[in-house]
């Protein structure tokens, strides 16, 4: 049986990783995030480990990784701009037929009509989410309470995402730092993102295994073993 133990150590803490093969782990491991952020769930995760990997090793020269890393947050922002552009475009028809299309309350929504929502760029789209939000506030109670929350995620999750974009991930200029404090940033960020991928796909080890590259950091079974003592064992009479 399995000895749970095993299951809450920071592997990535011994001197057995060279900082030279944590440095291509982390990478890697921000690479395969970025390229699986469609839906912008791996934002957080991805910014804490940047920080943590910056901190560290100082600014990415790893240009590979810089650009899939801007390219993933680029991604992730328009995939919410499209995503919000259809559902005003599907819940234009209930507002119409609560209120008519010539009443103020349709204006508030749609005062250029529908159009405008289609033709948003990056320059207005926040401006039009935040109009969006308070006409749903305004008219909660005839167009429903999901209405407006599913507005507010729309509006949260796009400024998100504008701020890791704008943020530059990958140019900072933080120098490395040599100290055990910096190097147990890193390794701690890395394991809790094991432990968080691994509660979103339970179960499922190759998805998981989709955000890692193990090649680098896999020591002998052998020494795995050897690093956490058995349990005592209590005397028989």
């Amino acid at each position: 049986m399995i000895d749970l133990r095993k299951l809450f150590k920071n592997h990535f803490d011994t001197d057995k990783i060279s900082d030279d093969n944590l440095r291509k782990f982390a990478e890697i491991h921000l690479e395969r995030l970025s390229a699986n952020n469609g839906t912008a769930q791996f934002t957080a995760m991805i910014t804490a480990t940047t920080t943590a990997y910056t901190n560290y090793f100082g600014a990415m020269t790893n240009e590979d990784t810089k650009y899939a890393i801007q390219q993933g947050l680029t991604i992730t922002m328009k995939n919410i701009v499209d995503g919000f552009k259809k559902y005003v475009s599907q819940k234009e028809g209930i507002i119409r037929g609560n209120f008519g299309k010539e009443s103020a309350e349709y204006q508030e929504f749609f005062p250029l009509g529908l159009t405008e929502y289609g033709n948003a760029t990056l320059a207005n789209i926040e401006t039009l989410m935040s109009r969006f939000l308070a006409a749903s506030e305004r008219h909660n109670a005839a167009l429903g309470a999901a209405l407006q929350t599913d507005a507010e995620a729309y509006l949260t999750d796009f400024k998100n995402a504008r701020k890791a974009q704008l943020e530059k991930i990958g140019e900072v200029s933080a120098q490395k730092t040599t100290t055990s404090t910096s190097r147990d940033v890193i390794e701690n960020e890395l394991m809790k993102n094991v432990h968080l991928i691994a509660s979103m796909f339970i179960g499922d080890v190759d998805r998981c295994m989709d955000f890692f590259d193990q090649s680098f950091i896999r020591g002998s079974e052998k020494e795995d073993e050897e690093e956490i003592p058995a349990e005592p064992t209590l005397p028989t009479e």
